[in-house]
């Protein structure tokens, strides 16, 4: 399928870009509801009967492969373990990935090979396996006149998708003994086969080109899947919508009135970040001039209820109150009337200037319309002033508790609630990306939002974060100044325990200033954090050196020689201060640090 934009084939805009968005918009819209691109259809598995090739029947339905999931592509790999092919299933709709394990070749007999490559290309696409069980090689016994089985190992498994490098054979049931196997293979260029010998079925075996002999590989720690159905969450009815957002958004910010006739402004975006109320707020736009409205609001009574005891905010922005200021009579004071009413215990506000554009974008973008739904419109932000849940049509007892459960959930687990199936997140979104915001606001001519979302992609992190810690911490160190340099890189730790090049510097500055048994250990923290670091490694020896703890040392000394060679710098500067330090006088002189290496000119790089 491809899509063309009316814009690239000449169009400037107008109604055909409209309806191109408002087709998108749709789409995007039915598939977040979970439903199926391609209509419904049920994915096809079709078996070859081995006749002419051609004649194909779709075994989907006995195999428990035709789920109606819109798929894309299938990987097949041994999940499990244990022996034979499982397959890994993606589709464009949830859930967006099915592990399938393979049950019907239980309790037969299995051969793993995997081929490597010396002349041919590294991972031998094009090479040819073939597989013949010890009694078609002697030709006695049933089973004499069979074929040597045979597989090409190949590259690209479909869609985006690539299987397992790894070829099954099959050989039917166990007998008394395992069952031995020739194994040759006809490299990519070679015109005759290389001879692997004989093994034994129910291995794995790594073939490399030239060797003649097969290599068995151990085979790795049993995986156990557990069995788990997947049920599709039930739609709201009643034009009722629920949208908890993969990761929390910013949002500009929204110039309001109350009836007083004071103005203000809630949210919004700045270089230093998101700006909020400090609570958990609900932001409710609804249009007082509608009879409806307040029944079209729902169980305002509930909501209010549950918001105080949460300690939430409620606002309610009626866009009929409109933003050219108090009127005689005021329409918000009837609205706050009537809200009160209803059991409302919030504030009540009219928009003014571009906040009802920004709201209805707002909403419209966030659900992928190109227009917004009927009101009413929910938005519930958390305390630093981000988007979190986007709601649709009226409120019931329950559902604010349900927004807050959202929040009290570690933020790598919210994404599933973004999805109409439960489940887990391989790679979880980031922020979402406010460019597709920003040009909308900029069609309905909003511009102080959209500089203020250009103004917001200045980024400057927070004056307590641990990077800006260890930012000063090094500016500190280029000035001399130890005393402060440490003090900042142990308050960038207090604030992250675990980040990385806080731990490091912290154990430079310690290795500088001569404690050398803190830094010691402090380098041994940075290590556990990021063991592959050659520099943090070749740091802790010499530091080792210094507080006289030799062993270790040379244990460290013996590692980055395998990691870097014998000739690498680093190992140079090791043996060098262990050498000085088994001198005639069989210690170091107290004075010298020991060499240590700045961080901030890791090899490694920060990691």
């Amino acid at each position: 399928m491809v899509s063309r934009s009316p814009l690239q084939e000449g169009e400037a805009g107008g109604a055909a870009r409209d309806r191109y968005l408002e087709g998108w918009a749709d789409l995007n819209e039915r598939l977040r509801r979970g439903e199926p691109w391609s209509g419904g259809e049920r994915n096809a598995a079709f078996l070859s009967s081995g006749v002419g090739g051609l004649d194909l029947a779709d075994a989907a339905p006995v195999l428990g492969l035709d789920h109606a999931d819109d798929g894309r592509s299938a990987a097949r790999l041994d999940v499990d373990f244990d022996g034979d092919d499982d397959l890994v299933v993606s589709s464009r709709t949830a859930p967006r990935l099915r592990v399938l394990a393979n049950r019907l070749a239980d309790g037969a007999e299995h051969l793993s090979v995997r081929l490597v490559g010396t002349e041919a290309n590294r991972d031998a696409v094009g090479a040819v396996v073939f597989a013949a069980a010890a009694a078609d090689v002697e030709g006695d016994g049933e089973g004499a006149a069979a074929r040597p089985q045979r597989r090409t190992r190949t590259a690209g498994s479909g869609y985006l998708a690539q299987s397992t490098p790894w070829l099954r054979f099959g050989f039917g049931r166990r007998g008394a003994r395992a069952r031995r196997v020739r194994l040759s293979v006809r490299w990519p260029g070679e015109l005759e086969p290389e001879d692997f010998g004989e093994v034994r079925a129910g291995r794995r075996y790594v073939l490399v080109q030239g060797r003649g002999s097969a290599s068995e590989s151990p085979p790795p720690e049993a995986l156990v899947l557990r069995e788990g159905p997947i049920e599709p969450r039930v739609p709201e009815q009643g034009g009722r919508r629920r949208l908890v957002l993969p990761s929390p958004t910013s949002i500009p910010s929204l110039d309001v009135r109350s009836a007083s006739g004071r103005g203000g402004r809630i949210f919004g975006l700045t270089p230093a970040g998101p700006r909020g109320t400090g609570r958990n707020t609900v932001v409710v736009a609804w249009d007082s001039s509608d009879p409806g409205a307040i029944e079209g609001l729902g169980d305002l009574g509930a909501l209010s209820s549950a918001a105080e005891t949460a300690g939430a905010m409620l606002v309610a922005v009626d866009l009929a109150a409109g933003s050219a200021g108090p009127r005689e009579p005021d329409p918000l004071v009837f609205a706050t009337t009537r809200l009160a009413a209803a059991g409302w215990g919030g504030d009540v506000l009219a928009p003014q200037g571009e906040a009802a554009t920004v709201l209805a974008e707002l909403v419209g973008w966030r659900l992928d319309r190109t227009e917004a739904p009927p009101l009413p419109w929910s938005l519930v932000m958390e305390p630093d002033g981000r988007l979190a849940v986007v709601r649709t049509g009226p409120w019931r007892a329950g559902d604010l508790e349900a927004d807050l459960e959202v929040f009290g959930a570690p933020l790598d687990q919210r994404p599933a609630w973004s999805t109409t199936f439960p489940g887990r997140w391989a790679d979880p979104p980031g922020e979402a990306d406010l460019g597709r915001l920003r040009a909308r606001l900029e069609r309905r001519g909003a511009g102080q939002a959209v500089r203020e979302l250009d103004l917001g992609q200045i980024k400057t992190p927070s004056l307590g974060s641990a990077d800006v810690r260890v930012r000063r911490g090094r500016a500190a160190l280029e000035r001399g100044d130890l005393a402060e340099a440490l003090a900042r890189f142990e308050a960038a730790i207090e604030a992250d325990g675990d980040h990385v090049m806080a731990r490091r510097a912290r154990a430079f500055v310690l290795h500088r200033v001569g404690r050398y048994g803190e830094a010691l250990e402090e380098w041994g923290r940075a290590l556990d954090l990021d063991p592959a670091s050659n520099d943090t490694l070749g740091n802790r020896a010499l530091a080792a050196v210094a507080a006289g703890e030799l062993g270790v040392a040379r244990a460290d000394l013996a590692e980055l020689t395998r990691r870097v060679g014998a000739a690498a710098p680093v190992v140079l500067a090791v043996r060098g201060a262990l050498e000085q330090a088994a001198g005639p006088e069989g210690s170091r002189d107290p004075g010298d640090p020991g060499g240590a290496a700045d961080p901030r000119g890791s090899g490694d790089g920060e990691r």
